[in-house]
């Protein structure tokens, strides 16, 4: 997320961290605007999986290389995203077999995509046209995927005039997942929209506890929280449902 001349711009990363937890993107705001709580550094952990995410992607570029598919690489090191944006308007007219970090970027979104795949299907670019695919090192698809999936894929259709039809996740355990657009696009546009509502009304929101939680910058923000408020999320082995059932009959603490 960026504030770029008073304007957000927001990536697939924003609306996956806002899918997962909207107190999350409340405090992303409030640092980036200059007035909420520091975020804790990246530990161990979350270091390595971002590790093994970048050997993930080489691993597949590599292998694409090794196929013998033409592959055009924009350099994204040093460049804005308008700058990258030029560059991957370059490639797609070439028709490469495959483009990879490309950048794409339509009115309050953008970011860089790991693939872009050329397949037989007319389009303004001639008779070729492209389709996302991404690297993820989990072993299925999470849902969370499919709005990066469809972010990237609308983007493109600005590019090449034609919406594509599929797109894909190249998983860590070396399976191919393929998903076709029509049937998500709906929801994942959806959640666009409520990501940007929610940053134009800003509605208050609670530190909960959610599957995000281990690796969340936040995390020790939102335990400071918990601590001060004595929270029902301090009670060793507790879960949301039956913190909910408390709460209901006017247990808070």
């Amino acid at each position: 997320m960026q504030l770029i001349d008073g304007r957000f711009l927001f990536s697939a990363s924003d609306l996956m961290r806002f899918a997962g937890c909207t107190n999350a993107t409340f405090l992303d705001l409030a640092r980036l605007e200059g007035h909420g709580p520091a975020p804790r550094q990246d530990d161990e952990e979350a270091k390595l999986l971002q590790e093994m995410g970048d050997v993930h992607e080489a691993a597949h570029l590599e292998g694409l290389k090794a196929s013998g598919r033409h592959v055009v690489e924009v350099p994204r090191k040093g460049l804005s995203l308008d700058s990258g944006l030029a560059e991957t308007r370059k490639a797609l007219a070439t028709g490469a077999d495959v483009i990879f970090q490309a950048a794409l970027h339509g009115g309050s979104w953008g970011g860089w995509c790991d693939f872009l795949e050329r397949v037989d299907r007319p389009s303004d670019l001639g008779d070729w046209s492209y389709e996302v695919t991404d690297t993820k090192l989990k072993r299925k698809p999470d849902p969370k995927h499919l709005l990066q999936l469809v972010l990237y894929s609308d983007l493109l259709a600005d590019l090449q005039g034609v919406t594509p039809a599929a797109a894909h996740v190249e998983l860590g355990n070396g399976e191919r997942a393929s998903f076709r657009l029509a049937d998500y696009s709906a929801y994942a546009r959806r959640a666009r929209l409520r990501l940007e509502e929610f940053v134009r009304t800003r509605p208050e929101t609670w530190p909960q506890r959610c599957a995000a939680c281990t690796l969340c910058r936040w995390q020790d923000h939102c335990q400071s929280v918990w601590d001060q408020t004595d929270s029902l999320y301090n009670v060793a082995g507790i879960s949301t449902g039956q913190i909910a059932k408390l709460e209901a009959e006017g247990v808070g603490t």
